[in-house]
C-alpha cells in the first residue's frame, strides 16, 4: 500500500489542471511489485492502519505452480507422482483421484523414483534445500522421511572472470553449502547379483556429483559442513562475464551399467554428453552452430566474430567479454549475454535410436524443439585436457527443428528497433517461454512436446526431422522488419508459416496447425510444462487412461487423451486437478473455472480483500479478514472475484468482457464513488476494472474491465506516433486523474484516466511518454514511485531514472544514474537490474536483483548529477545513504539469531513495502529464492535485519497490511503471514 497524492507538493500544469479538480482528487492506491506496497490514507482504506508485521510466526501458502510428473509403478499399480511448489502428490493414473500431499521442505524440481531395500521411494531435487526423500507404500501412501534430508556442496577455485567494468580478475572461487540441486538420475553400475547403484546430481551452481545410493540412504556426510558425501564431481560451468553459463538442468540416462551416457541439458551451453567416471564425451550447442540459419543470430559465427574462444565450450571467454567491454567491434559474447541467451536454453532432452541412428530431441527454450544426430554416443570419449585433440569426442550434428511460439504472439509482435532481451529477462516472457519437456514415442514415430503458450504439441515423424519437420509451403519470409537482422522475434523462421492463425482459439502461429504438427493444444490449465507418457498406446480411439499426463506451470495436473488420424487429431481433457479448492467465476453460458495459482507475480490490498496478481490467469481477489478488519482467518483466505481465466475476450450477448491477461500487478485505487483495480499487463498495457461489487465466499464475482477500460499504446488500432515500443507495464502509480506506468522498454507512459481510450481519441488518453535517450536512456522501466514534482524509476540495467513531473504533459529527466558498486577503491556500476522503488518519508529505497536494497535520500536523487570530481563520488554519482545485500553481512547489523549466515543463500531483491510505526521505519523485501526479509531501517546509514522467513518458491513481490505480511511467491503461489 502506498500514498499516491502527497498534497503539499502537488504542482500540475495550467493544461491539465482542470480535469484534475473535477476528477479523482483523493486517488490512492495500494500494490507493490515494481513499485511496492506502502501505507494509504486510512479514511480511504478502513483496514490500513500501520501495525508492525512478523515473519516469524508461521505462513499459510495458497497454490503453487506443477513442474515435475513421474510415473511409476507399485503392488501392479500405475501411479503418477507429481508436485504442488512443494508439496508431493500420488494419484491412480487409471482412476486419477486427487488427494492430499505432503510437504517438504524446498520446492520440487524434480523427482526420482528408486527402490533401496525392497522400498520404494521418490527422491526429491529441492533447490537449494537439497535433497530428501518420500516413502512410497503399496497402497500409494505418502510418508516423508525428513531424517534423510541433506543438503550438497560445491567449491571451485580459480575462476578467472569479467567485471562489469572490463577488468579481467583471476583467482576467484565459489562455495557454497546451499548447491541448488536441479535434478536427480539413479543408475546401476554393478550386475543383477552385486549391484552398486549410483546416485547423479545436477547442480545448477556447480556441476555434476556422483555419490552411491547407499551414502544417501545412510547418511554419510562430509565431515566439514555435514552436506552429502560426494564421491566424484565434475564442474561445468563458464564463466565470461560475471554470470556463468552451463549449470544443469535436468538429467537423461541413456545405456546400462558402465556403459551409461548421462545427456545433460546445460541451459545457455545447450547439450552436454558425459560417461560415468563424468567426463564429457560429446556436446550440442546451437549458438555455436554455424550449419544452423534458423536461429536468432543466423548467420553469426562465433569462432570468427570472436577474438578469444574458449577451446572445450566454443563459447566466448572473458578475454573476449574485456574486449568488448572495451569497445570491440564485433561482439559474440555481448550478443549472447545481453540480447539472446534465453533463445538458447536447453531444459530438457530425450534420447531415441530410431530409424538406424540415435536422435536426441532437446526441448531447448525459445529455440524451439530441436533434433540433433548423436549417433555413436555408446563409444564416444573424451578430448585431452586442454580440448584440443577431440580423440573420439561427439560433437552432435544438427537435424531439424519446430519453432517455440513466439513470447510476443503472432498478433503482437515487437514495434521499434530494439533488439535487447536484457531488459525483459526477469518479467517471465522470456525467461519461462519457450519448449519446456520433450518425450519420444518410438512406437508410433511421433515426438510429443510442452509449449508455454502452446501447451501439449505433437509432431509426426520423429524418425526423418531433416526432411520432413517443416511446413507445406516452405520456405516463408517472415520478415516484418528486414532492416533488423536479429529482432527477439520470428523473423529467422523459413521452415513454417509464423502467421497468425484462424483455425486455433488463441493468437498461434499458423505452422501449429498444419503439418509436420499434429496437435496443438493452446494452453490447458495454465503454461505447458514437463509430461510423462503413460505407455498406453497412441492410437485412433478417444480410450482411458489417458496417452498423457502434463503438468500446467501455472497451476495444476492435467490427463490428456490423444487420437485421431493424420492429419486431424484432436485431444480429451479426462481429468484436471487444480491446485486451490476455489471455482472462480465465469460469464453466463461458460463453466465455472477451477482456480489454479501458481504464478504469482504482484499483489495488493484494500480494505479486507487482497489482489493477486497471477500471470496467465489475470487478477483474484481474496478475502483475507472480515469488514472490520478485526477478523484475520489467514487459514480460511477464500475467493470473492476473478477476471476471465483466459487470455482471450469473450462476447456474451453483445457486452465483450476482456480479461487481465499475464498480470504483473495489482493497484486499487478509490475516488469515493467508485473503486478500481489497476492491473499491470507484460503483455497488454494497463487495464482498469471496476471492483466496487465484490462476490461472497464460494460465490465469487466475475470481474473484467471493458473496451474503454484499455490502456494501450502499441497495438495497429491504437498505436501512438512516438511510443513505438510494446506495451509491457510492470508498475502504476495513481495521482489525481492520471496514472503514471513503468512502461518496460517505452520508459514512463502518463495515462488520462478521465478520458476513454478509443481508436478515435487517442491522442487524448496518452498524456505524455518519455523513454530517454544516451546517458539519460531508461533500459526497461519495472518500478515507478511520486514524490512531489517527480517520479522515482527503477529502470533495469540503466538503474536509477529521476522524472520531473510538475508538468506531466511535458515530461522530463533529471538524470538516469547506476548505483555505485565499490570495488578496490573504484567505483563500477551495480550487478544486475534495478526492479522497485519504495518512497518512505525522505529516502527512496530501490532494490536490485543481484545487488541488494539502497537508501537514498530524496534530496540528493533530485538534484542534477554534477561533474565528476565534485564530493559526490568519484565520477560523480551520489552515494547511497544506506545499502543492504542479504548476501554480504558487513551491509547490515544482523539482529536475527546469532551465527545466522546468509553468504551462501540464493535470491536477489525484488518487490518492497514499509510501515512506519513508533518512531520506527520498517522495510520488507521479496526477496526471490530466499524469501521475504524485514529490516528495520529507520537510521538510514544503518539497516538491521530483524527478520526473515523463506518461502517455497522465489518471492517477487510483498505487501504490508493491518499487521500481516502477503507475499507473491511466484512458482510458490502466494503466501500468508500469520
Amino acid at each position: 500500500m502506498r500514498r499516491y497524492l502527497n498534497k503539499k507538493n502537488v504542482k500540475i500544469s495550467a493544461v491539465l489542471s482542470a480535469i484534475l479538480i473535477g476528477g479523482m482528487a483523493y486517488m490512492t492506491g495500494c500494490g507493490s511489485g515494481g513499485g511496492g506496497g506502502g501505507t494509504t490514507d486510512p479514511t480511504l482504506s478502513k483496514c490500513s492502519t500501520p501495525i508492525e508485521a512478523s515473519l516469524s510466526d508461521g505462513q499459510v501458502r495458497i497454490g503453487g505452480a506443477t513442474t515435475s510428473v513421474e510415473l511409476l509403478n507399485v503392488a501392479d499399480t500405475n501411479w503418477t507422482l507429481y508436485n504442488t511448489a512443494n508439496e508431493l502428490h500420488i494419484t491412480s493414473v487409471d482412476t486419477p483421484l486427487s488427494e492430499t500431499g505432503v510437504e517438504v521442505e524446498g520446492y520440487i524440481h524434480d523427482i526420482e523414483i528408486v527402490n533401496y531395500n525392497t522400498t520404494t521411494y521418490a527422491l526429491l531435487a529441492m533447490g537449494q534445500e537439497g535433497i530428501t526423500a518420500v516413502e512410497i507404500s503399496d497402497t500409494g501412501v505418502l510418508t516423508p522421511r525428513p531424517e534423510l534430508t541433506v543438503k550438497v556442496n560445491y567449491n571451485e577455485d580459480n575462476i578467472t572472470w569479467t567485471e562489469g567494468s572490463g577488468t579481467i580478475v583471476p583467482g576467484n572461487s565459489i562455495s557454497s553449502s546451499r548447491a541448488p540441486i536441479s535434478s536427480l538420475a539413479v543408475y546401476n553400475e554393478g550386475n543383477t547379483t552385486n549391484p552398486s547403484w549410483q546416485l547423479i546430481i545436477g547442480d545448477e551452481g556447480y556441476g555434476l556429483h556422483k555419490t552411491a545410493l547407499e551414502n544417501f540412504f545412510t547418511h554419510t556426510l562430509d565431515t566439514i559442513d555435514s552436506t552429502l558425501k560426494i564421491d566424484d564431481e565434475v564442474y561445468t560451468l563458464q564463466y565470461a562475464g560475471e554470470s556463468p553459463w552451463g549449470g544443469p538442468k535436468s538429467l537423461t540416462l541413456v545405456g546400462e551399467g558402465n556403459d551409461t551416457k548421462i545427456f545433460v541439458a546445460q541451459g545457455f551451453m545447450g547439450m552436454g554428453i558425459y560417461d560415468t567416471d563424468l567426463d564429457q564425451v560429446g556436446r550440442y550447442n546451437h549458438y555455436i552452430d554455424t550449419s544452423v540459419t534458423e536461429d536468432w543470430f543466423r548467420t553469426l559465427d562465433v569462432s570468427s566474430d570472436g577474438t578469444s574462444i574458449d577451446s572445450c565450450t566454443g563459447m566466448p571467454d572473458y578475454t573476449q567479454a574485456s574486449l568488448e567491454i572495451n569497445g570491440a567491434t564485433k561482439t559474440p559474447w555481448a550478443n549472447f549475454e545481453t540480447l539472446g541467451k534465453y533463445y538458447y536454453d536447453a531444459r530438457n532432452i530425450d534420447v531415441a535410436t530410431i530409424g538406424g541412428r540415435t536422435i536426441a530431441y532437446i526441448a531447448y527454450g525459445m529455440a524451439g524443439m530441436v533434433a540433433v544426430n548423436v549417433t555413436g554416443y555408446e563409444t564416444a570419449t573424451a578430448r585431452s585436457a586442454d580440448c584440443t585433440t577431440k580423440y573420439n569426442f561427439l560433437d552432435a550434428t544438427y537435424l531439424g527443428y519446430v519453432p517455440a511460439i513466439p513470447a510476443h504472439g503472432p498478433d503482437d509482435r515487437l514495434i521499434g528497433g530494439s533488439d535487447s532481451v536484457f531488459s525483459r529477462q526477469g518479467a517471465g516472457m522470456l525467461k519461462d517461454a519457450g519448449v519446456a519437456d520433450v518425450k519420444v514415442d518410438t512406437a508410433s514415430d511421433k515426438v510429443f512436446y510442452t509449449d508455454h503458450f502452446g501447451g501439449l504439441m505433437v509432431v509426426n515423424d520423429a524418425t526423418n526431422p531433416d526432411s520432413t519437420w517443416h511446413g507445406p509451403d516452405a520456405p516463408y519470409d517472415n520478415d516484418i522488419n528486414d532492416t533488423v537482422e536479429h529482432l527477439p522475434s520470428y523473423e529467422f523462421v523459413t521452415s513454417y508459416d509464423m502467421n497468425v492463425s484462424s483455425t486455433v482459439d488463441e493468437a498461434l502461429p499458423d505452422y501449429t496447425s498444419e503439418l509436420p504438427i499434429l496437435l496443438t493444444t493452446g494452453e490447458v490449465g495454465g503454461h505447458g510444462n514437463s509430461l510423462a507418457l503413460t505407455g498406453s498406446s497412441f492410437d485412433e480411439t478417444d480410450a482411458v487412461p489417458a496417452d498423457i499426463i502434463m503438468a500446467a506451470g501455472a497451476g495444476g495436473l492435467n490427463f490428456i487423451e490423444v487420437y485421431g488420424t493424420v492429419p486431424t487429431y484432436d485431444f480429451n481433457v479426462t481429468k484436471h486437478f487444480a491446485t486451490t479448492d476455489e471455482i472462480g467465476a465465469a460469464p453466463v453460458g461458460y463453466d465455472a473455472p477451477e482456480i489454479s495459482v501458481g504464478h504469482a507475480a504482484g499483489v495488493g490490498t484494500y480494505d479486507n480483500l487482497l489482489y493477486l496478481a497471477d500471470g496467465p490467469h489475470g487478477m483474484m481477489v481474496w478475502k483475507v479478514a472480515d469488514e472490520s478488519c478485526n477478523n484475520i482467518p489467514t487459514d480460511q483466505v477464500r475467493l470473492v472475484g476473478n477476471t476471465l481465466q483466459s487470455e482471450n475476450s469473450i462476447d456474451v450477448n453483445g457486452t465483450v468482457m476482456y480479461p487481465t491477461p499475464h498480470a504483473d500487478e495489482v493497484v486499487v485505487i478509490n475516488d469515493g464513488v467508485t473503486k478500481s483495480a489497476m492491473v499491470a499487463s507484460l503483455s497488454a498495457g494497463l487495464r482498469r476494472v471496476n471492483v466496487n461489487v465484490m462476490g461472497t465466499e464460494g460465490a465469487p464475482e466475475l470481474l473484467y474491465p471493458t473496451s474503454g477500460d484499455i490502456y494501450e499504446h502499441s497495438i495497429e488500432e491504437t498505436k501512438v506516433a512516438g511510443i513505438d515500443l510494446e506495451d509491457r507495464v510492470y508498475d502504476v502509480a495513481v495521482r489525481g486523474d492520471l496514472a503514471f506506468t513503468a512502461d518496460g522498454l517505452s520508459g514512463v507512459t502518463v495515462y488520462n484516466l478521465n478520458e476513454t481510450p478509443n481508436i478515435d481519441n487517442n491522442p487524448v488518453f496518452i498524456v505524455d511518454n518519455i523513454k530517454g535517450t544516451g546517458e539519460d536512456r531508461i533500459n526497461n522501466a519495472t518500478g515507478i514511485a511520486l514524490w512531489g514534482d517527480y517520479a522515482f524509476v527503477a529502470g533495469g540495467a540503466t538503474g536509477i531514472t529521476v522524472i520531473d513531473i510538475s508538468d506531466p504533459s511535458n515530461l522530463s529527466i533529471v538524470k538516469t544514474f547506476q548505483p555505485i558498486k565499490w570495488e578496490d577503491a573504484n567505483a563500477h556500476n551495480a550487478d544486475g537490474v534495478a526492479i522497485s522503488v519504495k518512497v518512505v518519508g525522505n529516502y527512496a529505497f530501490f532494490t536490485y536483483d543481484s545487488f541488494g536494497v539502497l537508501a537514498y535520500n530524496t534530496a540528493d536523487l533530485i538534484n542534477p548529477v554534477p561533474h565528476p570530481g565534485t564530493e559526490m563520488g568519484r565520477d560523480g554519482r551520489y552515494d547511497a545513504a544506506g545499502y543492504l545485500k542479504l548476501q554480504d553481512a558487513s551491509t547490515y547489523t544482523n539482529d536475527l539469531v546469532a551465527g545466522t549466515d546468509f553468504s551462501e543463500w540464493g535470491g536477489g531483491a525484488s518487490g518492497i513495502d514499509a510501515v512506519t510505526v513508533g518512531g520506527k521505519t520498517y522495510i520488507y523485501v521479496a526477496y526471490g529464492d530466499a524469501g521475504a526479509i524485514k529490516i528495520d531501517w529507520t537510521d538510514a546509514a544503518n539497516p538491521v535485519l530483524v527478520d526473515h522467513a523463506n518461502t517455497a518458491g522465489s518471492a517477487t513481490d510483498i505487501v504490508v497490511w493491518n499487521g500481516r505480511v502477503y507475499v507473491a511467491d511466484g512458482a510458490g503461489g502466494f503466501v500468508l503471514f500469520q
